[in-house]
């Protein structure tokens, strides 16, 4: 019976965790750390990513391979998440067609307090840090501007699309979601879970497990050799990525937001009107207490000192 009521509250930790992992701007890094287990996640999925799980089979068999590879944790949280992300895709997918402007107004908002959060784990100030973060910005968002109006469809860029999105779960206030955005794949991968499609889902789940074990393991690596460069890097890069979330678009950049086809609203038609002003900054507001609280939450579980700014 504990055994069923833990791995329950494990499930219940990954609905919570793959809610926050469909919207840009939400980290499950961060929901992790909320829900008092982002230790235990790095360390599951460096253990099962790593020889542990491989020389466990081979000297005492599956059961041991099993326990090495945080088996009774990683499947139930899994599992949750994958609850989470496929109730909660068709939901977004109807909100992206019907509510372009709020949603990515509310984007807007929840990745704006990211980067906050992520800045202030840099112990500073320091020139050198605010120097790359500023050229991370300054490239980002020229290299957002000249993106070609369409991003690759192939198989293969699932496949990196996969090994860069799941990378987030280790990098602290980066959201997955976010990360394929900037990549020109979320509403492409959101499509594709609210409708099943294996065509999309194989190759990017296969590249989810490449980017478990290469992608995620060398952030990892950066973020404790250096982490204060690796935080403000990051922070530029999501400071200059604002470029494809802003939600009033002209038809030049229509594309960059995948949005082909559909109508563009270049400038708010009203104040108050439901793409106005007034209603998308009062949303991204909204969106933006959000992730203060998640972080306040986490900070008050798991209370954390800024990283050094000695890299």
């Amino acid at each position: 019976m504990r055994t069923r009521l833990a791995w329950l509250g494990i499930y219940l930790r990954g609905i919570a965790m793959g809610t926050a992992d469909v919207v840009p701007g939400v980290s499950g890094g961060t929901m992790a750390l909320v829900l008092g287990i982002y230790e235990r996640l790095v360390a599951a999925l460096h253990a099962a990513t790593g020889a542990a799980p491989w020389r466990a089979l081979r000297e005492r068999g599956l059961r041991a391979a099993w326990q090495a590879a945080h088996g009774p944790f990683l499947l139930p949280l899994v599992a949750g998440i994958a609850t989470a992300v496929l109730l909660l895709a068709r939901v977004v997918e109807v909100m992206l067609l019907d509510y372009r402007v709020l949603l990515y107004a509310a984007f807007t908002g929840l990745v704006a307090a990211s980067v906050v959060i992520v800045a202030r784990q840099v112990r500073g100030p320091s020139t050198l840090l605010v120097l790359v973060g500023a050229a991370a910005a300054v490239v980002t968002f020229a290299l957002l501007g000249l993106a070609p109006t369409t991003t690759p469809d192939g198989s293969w860029f699932l496949v990196v699309t996969g090994a860069i999105g799941i990378s987030a779960l280790v990098l602290p206030g980066v959201s997955g979601a976010f990360l394929l955005m900037v990549l020109g794949q979320y509403e492409t991968v959101i499509g594709a879970i609210s409708r099943l499609d294996l065509a999309v889902l194989a190759p990017f789940a296969i590249g989810a497990l490449i980017g478990l074990a290469t992608v995620a393991r060398v952030l990892h690596a950066l973020l404790r050799r250096a982490p204060a460069l690796t935080l403000a890097a990051l922070a530029g890069i999501m400071i200059g990525s604002l470029r494809r979330l802003w939600p009033w678009v002209d038809a030049a950049e229509a594309t960059l937001h995948g949005l082909p086809g559909r109508e563009v609203v270049t400038l708010p038609p009203s104040v108050l009107g439901p793409e106005g002003w007034i209603p998308a900054l009062a949303i991204a507001l909204a969106a933006a207490g959000v992730v203060a609280l998640l972080e306040w939450g986490g900070a008050r579980r798991v209370p954390r000192e800024p990283f050094s700014s000695a890299s």
